[in-house]
């Protein structure tokens, strides 16, 4: 006798069709463990500024140490725009008439060079430390509450999402919004800063030259604008496919005795393979999609080095600016356009940890469990022997869990009745 065979004739082991039909519809989505459904739309997030606001919230007390890391940020943001002047003014040094070179100005360049670029590495260092501290004090709250939350919510929540959905909310999806607060804040931060004091800088040095390195930036925006739309809706569905198969895997394991009594397995895997699937074809979208952002912006940066490059050389050579004030152009209008690939760059890994943020709050926005109204009757005595009459019940219309028992109960009745007494016993 086969083995399979062997489970299925094993005495208790299964009982009626209409009962494996029941206790396995426990292991499909919208059965004890499921889903809403396989294949639900996702779209972007609904409510993009709301989500950023209230997480915002969250920050509570953090609120004065994020305004230290911002003044440290300016502190950073004004030394290295001091770097690209200083470079200026010693290549003029090593460039003076006849070809003599100014030691005296030339080391002293140097000396601030290396104190500037000494001290940026410092603050940077700080600021990472100080933002990861309060990146984890804010999730250590949000965890808290969405944990407490579950302990609140009717048991019809977690019929109508896999647990494994659940706990990827609890993990994958804060662990996002940790990432995104303890890098991408920092990073938008200083990004807009650099950006401003580099566009002053460019158009104290010459006004022609910026003009020539701006023609890259309508570039830039269409291009950031366009992707991350798309990746927008990527990440979102990227996020929900991940906890698809995080719960059918969670299922699937704790359940396997289920599986194999009822000879499952093929479905079980089959199952996996779908969700794999769907989880592999929507990540490698998202990847190529965020992966187009770097390249392409690479060309643009070209473009513009090049027309700063035409005008700059053209304008030294009518004696109009110096061979220093091209070098510290040129160093200013990277520092003006990296910021613009590294916010646009940013904005996907943002776009990731605000789809997780929304994700969580769905949870801690559902309804809870209503308490006990005041003309209940306290249950005195219990003496755990469940038996179920004429009883119909379902969390969801379509998805019945008990449909029409009568008494004398029918076998995965009297086996819950049967094997309830003593641990409801021991509770009480």
């Amino acid at each position: 006798m086969s083995p399979s065979r062997e489970r299925s004739e094993r005495p208790g082991a299964a009982g009626s069709p209409q009962e494996a039909a029941a206790l396995m519809n426990a292991m499909r989505p919208g059965g004890f463990g499921g889903m809403r459904g396989r294949g639900a739309p996702v779209v972007k997030p609904a409510d993009f500024a709301g989500t950023v606001l209230r997480l915002w919230r969250y920050l509570g007390k953090e609120r004065r140490l994020l305004s230290i890391i911002f003044i440290l940020i300016l502190l950073d943001a004004g030394i290295t725009l001091a770097g690209p002047y200083l470079i200026g003014v010693a290549v003029d040094a090593m460039s003076g008439a006849g070809g003599s070179v100014d030691w005296q100005a030339l080391r002293l360049s140097v000396i601030a060079l290396l104190a500037a670029y000494v001290s940026d590495g410092f603050l940077t260092f700080l600021q990472a430390w100080l933002m990861a501290g309060v990146a984890q004090r804010v999730v250590l709250v949000l965890r808290r509450a969405l944990f407490a939350k579950l302990q609140k919510l009717p048991v019809a929540f977690f019929d109508t999402r896999r647990h494994g959905e659940i706990m990827s909310r609890l993990s994958n999806d804060i662990d996002n919004v940790s990432t995104t607060i303890s890098q991408s804040t920092t990073q938008l931060m200083s990004g807009f800063v650099a950006i401003a004091g580099s566009l002053v800088m460019m158009i104290v040095l010459s006004p022609l030259l910026t003009l020539a390195s701006l023609i890259t930036v309508p570039l830039v925006y269409g291009l950031a604008r366009t992707i991350t739309r798309k990746t927008s809706v990527l990440f979102k569905n990227q996020q929900a496919q991940l906890g698809k198969l995080n719960g059918h895997i969670e299922e699937t394991i704790s359940g396997i005795e289920i599986v194999k009594a009822f000879n499952h397995e093929d479905k079980a895997t089959s199952e996996f393979e779908e969700a794999n699937e769907q989880l592999y074809e929507v990540g490698v979208k998202a990847q190529i999609w965020s992966g187009f952002m770097m390249p392409l912006l690479a060309v643009i940066n070209n473009v513009g080095f090049a027309a700063v490059a035409i005008v700059g050389g053209v304008l030294a050579v009518k004696g109009t600016i110096t061979v220093g004030v091209i070098a510290s152009f040129l160093s200013y209008s990277r520092q003006f356009v990296r910021p613009l690939n590294e916010l646009a760059n940013i904005f996907n890994i943002f776009q990731s940890g605000v789809a997780g943020a929304e994700r969580v709050f769905e949870v801690l926005d559902e309804a809870e469990e209503p308490a006990d109204p005041p003309q209940a009757v306290p249950l005195r005595e219990p003496r755990g022997r469940v038996v179920f009459e004429n009883v119909s019940f379902g969390y969801r219309p379509d998805v019945p869990i008990v449909k029409g028992s009568a008494s004398p109960p029918n076998r995965a009745a009297a086996r819950l009745s049967s094997a309830r007494p003593e641990r409801a016993r021991q509770r009480s």
